[in-house]
């Protein structure tokens, strides 16, 4: 192996809530001007964002609310340990540490080391949900899934205890994604099915009762029928609405053109009206004899 200025453990894995200790030692003695730092990048974050969280130079400085968390394991470090240990740790402390010393009187004792923290979770309680149309011949597809977990739960599919088996051919589980394919649903396959997620340091499980009904293709071919029937019922009788409708005007047309008829056929006269009487010229006026005895009337 050989001489390395600054000495860590690249792999670190510790149980969430559990403290991890990150290991760092260096082969310089501290002098004048001597400096310790860590540094922190997320996970997904490149070593060169990496920032702050320690600054050692004879004073110890602690940057955001890692004081609280994080502590040095010789404090102060300047008898060759540099280590740090974080307590109660979480998911979010995942992530890339950079342990780096300074001797300006040393250079060639300076350096940094590089530590990968894996934070392991156990799996959450996951949640199971089905999605298809649960009609008898139909396909159907089961799932499962954990919002945490490290390492990346296995995921496992059972019905309850007094459950028939099913046929070996009608259905697919994948232990990796938590998915479960029913093919060709029957009554046979209705009941509880239960998914237990789990890793090495714990599992947690759901539950979802598939229920099969009658229907699917024969269901929509019966309501596109009746559809039909009532899209021709209504066609129907709106026909038989606009020709009783016609009929009746066309007869009521006929009984007023027949009335005036008979009307206009009788005598012109007005009722209570005596006749008027014929105006006839000078000379169309026949010579009239008048009576001494008789009163012109």
């Amino acid at each position: 192996m050989s001489w390395q200025a600054v000495v860590v453990k690249p792999s670190v894995f510790v149980r969430s809530g559990s403290s991890a200790e990150l290991t760092c030692t260096y082969n310089t003695h501290s002098s004048e001007g001597f400096t310790l730092e860590w540094r922190y990048a997320a996970l997904g974050t490149p070593a060169v964002q990496a920032k702050r969280v320690l600054y050692y130079n004879g004073r110890l400085y602690w940057v955001n609310s890692w004081e609280g968390r994080m502590a040095l394991v010789q404090n102060p470090p300047v008898l060759g340990i540099a280590s740090i240990r974080i307590t109660n740790a979480e998911l979010s402390d995942a992530g890339l540490y950079i342990c780096e010393v300074t001797n300006p009187n040393d250079w060639s004792s300076s350096g940094h080391g590089l530590i990968n923290l894996t934070v392991l979770v156990p799996p959450s309680v996951p949640v199971c949900q089905l999605q298809g149309n649960t009609y008898k011949g139909n396909d159907v597809t089961l799932s499962c899934h954990s919002s945490q977990g490290l390492p990346t739960p296995i995921y496992s599919w059972h019905r309850e205890q007094n459950a028939a088996p099913l046929p070996p051919d009608s259905f697919v589980e994948d232990q990796h994604t938590g998915s479960l394919m029913l093919h060709n649903l029957s009554d046979a396959f209705a009941g509880t099915y239960t998914c237990k997620a789990s890793n090495e340091l714990g599992q947690a499980a759901c539950s979802i009762t598939l229920k099969v009904t009658y229907g699917g293709t024969a269901a929509v071919i019966g309501g596109v029928l009746m559809g039909i029937f009532l899209v021709l019922l209504l066609i129907g009788v709106t026909f038989i609405y606009v020709t009783w409708n016609r009929k009746k005007h066309l007869q009521n047309t006929y009984a007023n053109e027949l009335s005036q008829v008979k009307n206009n056929s009788g005598p012109h006269q007005q009722s209570g009206g005596n006749l008027l009487p014929i105006q006839l010229g000078t000379e169309d006026q026949p010579d009239l004899k008048v009576s001494h005895f008789s009163p012109v009337i």
